[in-house]
């Protein structure tokens, strides 16, 4: 016996609930919520995911709207002095760009910064950024010290401590 597939609509995604199956009929419901879904649903693209951690309850609809990252995007931050260090219109890997780009993100946390007091992940973030920009500007001050000195003034950056090289 084979139970039947059960629908239920919750906007905007439906659930097909099959009742605790074996393995090879757990498989065999979830193909069969596949091909009569292809019917029904053939006006937006159809996910099948296993619900929770039960191996019998399906979800269908659409992706998820909602993406949660950690993962900084660049929104908010203004590039716009970068171009200004560029060798090149295509250069983005040169210790001035990159430490003009990383200014930016500096500036861009500070202000997050003042509003957000208590936004620890973000404090540690800048840091790890100040850190890299630190790391880079040492390397430049070490290369090239006309550069070097044309990146500190038009960026305002002041020069690290000299006991910190």
């Amino acid at each position: 016996l084979m139970p039947t597939l059960h629908m239920h609509v919750c906007c905007p995604v439906e659930v097909f609930e099959v009742g605790y199956l074996s393995k090879e009929l757990t498989d065999m419901a979830y193909l069969a919520a596949c091909t009569s879904l292809q019917g029904l649903q053939s006006h937006r693209p159809v996910v099948l995911t296993q619900v929770r951690s039960s191996p019998s309850v399906f979800r269908t609809g659409p992706p998820p709207s909602l993406q949660i990252s950690a993962r900084y995007r660049g929104k908010g931050t203004d590039l716009s002095r970068v171009p200004a260090f560029q060798r090149s219109s295509t250069d983005s890997g040169s210790s001035e760009v990159q430490i003009a780009r990383l200014t930016a993100r500096v500036a861009q946390l500070t202000v997050h910064l003042q509003e957000h007091k208590k936004d620890y992940a973000s404090r540690r973030g800048l840091m790890q950024v100040l850190s890299r920009r630190k790391q880079l500007l040492l390397y430049l001050q070490s290369t090239d010290r006309p550069k070097y000195e044309h990146v500190l003034q038009s960026l305002g950056i002041r020069a690290p401590k000299s006991g910190s090289i």
